[in-house]
């Protein structure tokens, strides 16, 4: 018998939608039904970032958003916004609000509430002390709502303490997930018929230095290679110190890791990057995407880009520009600095105008649409292997290819989710369109 009707919105990044989904099949698994956001929902999850000032305003809208639609269901906050401001969450008008860590109580959590009176008095307050947490929460899945590619949260936390983030104070110290329940959650992707799994964490390349016995992610790379693991496995994110000869290497020869990194710059200007905290040079970044891309030549190489950090003149921004503009990478992800309360950045004396702000994001989303088209154009009229989605865009069918190229083909829906070898034809804007070989039609017009 059904308790009632959830709605679930994650918000944020990789790790957040991995907790989400494993949220909504510890909900679905205590009886209870899960339904799109809107009204008459019996009770509402937000799922909250506040990694940028942008991420923690798009948090208050759907708070607030779902008060309104539902003026008499239960409205739950969780994740890095009661963990970092619990206070700002409780003035928004929720009936409970959890911290990351009590995300693997969910259950128990949203049956206190349920039995309390409505219109709630007194909030349920589960926010612990994420500082001195000393495992990742409990929380796993093996069923993805809207991913094609599923996600395999291997690391929590980080340690690095950059000036300008955050995260840390949101999700506590590095934490990794024990290399056995990573490999038994990858075989269990792989029957459910997952072809790709994705690797996410808050910083990837400190996993397994906190277990005992102490461990590296090379190491659980070497025992994903050799596992009952899906055929494709993508990396969400790597620090540039971390991306070792050793790692790429193995990536080079990898028959599943698939030749995609994605790195942090956020600066090619060296004053810039010691005030942010970053240990590397522009020098040492430009000869780590040289050497990958000499040891990888059908490699993507995505870049973070941050502009507008306090004291980042025109000069640095230039270097910026330069650096990248000179390097094989594939993409960027540019965004502008967000004052965050807490870290030391937030008071920093230079900081930018917000108009400069986003004029160098045009500049780098111009560059970056450039890489991208460049990039898909190495590979017109070759055979790329790729994976369908299970969603259409534009009519279209879209694949991703092991090497992060995103391409619109014409087929049915019984290709959804299954590896198909196709032909890219033309690259429009910054998709790449094609035919599944030995399908002769091809509908390429309208898509700039």
């Amino acid at each position: 018998m059904s308790k009632g009707t959830l709605a679930i919105v994650t918000l944020g990044c990789k790790v957040n939608q991995f907790e989400g989904e494993a949220i909504a099949e510890a909900m679905e698994g205590e009886s209870w039904e899960l339904v799109p956001f809107g009204p008459s929902v019996d009770c509402t999850i937000i799922n909250t970032c506040v990694v940028t000032a942008r991420a923690e305003a798009d948090s208050r809208r759907w708070i607030r958003r779902a008060r309104r639609a539902n003026p008499n269901g239960l409205l739950l906050v969780v994740g890095c916004f009661p963990q970092v401001d619990p206070q700002g969450v409780l003035s928004l008008g929720p009936d409970g609000v959890v911290g990351n860590q009590e995300k693997e109580s969910m259950p128990a959590i949203i049956e206190e509430m349920r039995h309390g009176a409505r219109p709630v008095i007194k909030p349920v307050i589960k926010i612990g002390d994420i500082e001195r947490v000393e495992t990742p929460p409990a929380l796993q899945t093996t069923r993805f709502r809207y991913h094609t590619r599923a996600l395999v949260k291997i690391q929590d936390g980080c340690d690095a303490r950059c000036s300008y983030c955050i995260v840390p104070l949101a999700r506590g110290r590095s934490r990794s997930v024990p290399p056995a329940q990573i490999l038994a959650s990858l075989k269990g992707l792989r029957a459910a018929g997952y072809q790709e799994a994705v690797l996410t964490g808050i910083h990837l390349g400190t996993y397994g230095l906190d277990l005992e016995p102490q461990t590296t992610l090379f190491e659980l790379l070497e025992r994903i290679e050799a596992g009952q693991t899906p055929a494709r496995i993508r990396l969400s994110s790597l620090e540039p110190q971390e991306a070792t000869p050793e790692l790429v290497a193995f990536i080079a020869s990898s028959h599943k890791i698939c030749p995609h990194l994605h790195l942090p710059l956020q600066s090619g200007a060296d004053e810039i990057l010691r005030r942010m905290g970053r240990p590397y040079t522009g020098a040492f970044f430009r000869d780590l995407v040289l050497g990958i891309s000499h040891k990888m030549p059908h490699a993507a190489i995505g870049v973070d880009v941050m502009v507008g950090f306090p004291g980042e003149d025109e000069r640095a921004f230039g270097q910026t520009r330069d650096l990248l503009q000179g390097l094989p990478v594939s993409y960027l992800h540019c965004f502008p600095f967000s004052p965050r309360p807490g870290t030391p950045a937030g008071g920093m004396p230079g900081q930018v105008a917000e108009h400069s702000k986003k004029e160098r994001v045009r500049i780098l989303r111009h560059l970056s649409g450039e890489k991208r088209r460049a990039f898909y154009s190495r590979y017109i009229d070759e055979a790329l292997t790729l994976l369908i989605e299970h969603r259409r865009e534009k009519g279209m069918l879209r694949g991703i290819s092991r090497n992060y190229i995103f391409c619109l083909l014409e087929g049915g829906d019984e290709l959804m989710g299954r590896e198909v070898e196709g032909i890219l034809l033309a690259v429009q804007g910054e998709r790449g369109m094609g035919k599944v070989r030995g399908f002769e039609g091809s509908r390429m017009q309208g898509f700039e």
